[in-house]
């Protein structure tokens, strides 16, 4: 009975994680829409002889956005690229000890990655810095999509972690390499 309670917190935690993947992976496809949107328009005025001084610029900052939304929903599905040949043909506490490897260092990786992010916010914060485009846009807008993408990096993690010690090995072992194209 005491396990029912224990799984009931970690359940809502991991469900609460897939929320915020989730709504990342819908900013990051409503992004997409309007990258497509904006490079349509770009392209359109282009043909007419009259192209925008803005478009490409908005471009890159919304595939930016894209990318780095778009992370903790990859990983929820486990989208992102793994190798899996040497993982696959060990014995199950071996490919145990690799996946709880991979998920420390995958964590530690997320977590660095978002603590330079924050402290490259701060600098720009600090400088007052802005891109040196026609647009002069705030890097801190820039860079905070780095932040967010690793915040959602980490969560995902979070949930695969806490997936492992839940179900173990065998939950990794269902994704493996079965699912290769």
């Amino acid at each position: 009975m005491a396990s029912t309670h224990d799984e009931a917190p970690q359940q809502k935690i991991v469900v609460l994680i897939d929320t915020l993947g989730t709504a990342g992976g819908v900013i990051a496809t409503i992004v997409i829409w309007l990258l497509a949107a904006t490079v349509t328009y770009d392209v359109i005025l282009r043909s007419m002889g009259a192209p925008t001084l803005w478009a490409s610029e908005v471009s890159i900052y919304l595939m930016l956005a894209v990318a780095f939304l778009g992370v903790g929903a990859t990983q929820n599905v486990d989208g992102h690229f793994r190798m899996t040949l040497v993982r696959d043909l060990c014995p199950r506490p071996v490919r145990a000890a690799f996946d709880l490897f991979n998920l420390v260092v995958c964590l530690g990786f997320a977590v660095g990655f978002t603590y330079g992010a924050w402290k490259l916010i701060s600098f720009s914060l600090m400088l007052n810095l802005s891109t040196p485009t026609i647009l002069q846009v705030p890097m801190w807008i820039l860079q905070v999509l780095l932040l967010l993408g690793g915040v959602l990096l980490i969560l995902a993690n979070v949930r695969e972690t806490l997936r492992f010690f839940a179900e173990g090995a065998s939950a990794r072992d269902a994704k493996s390499s079965n699912e290769v194209i």
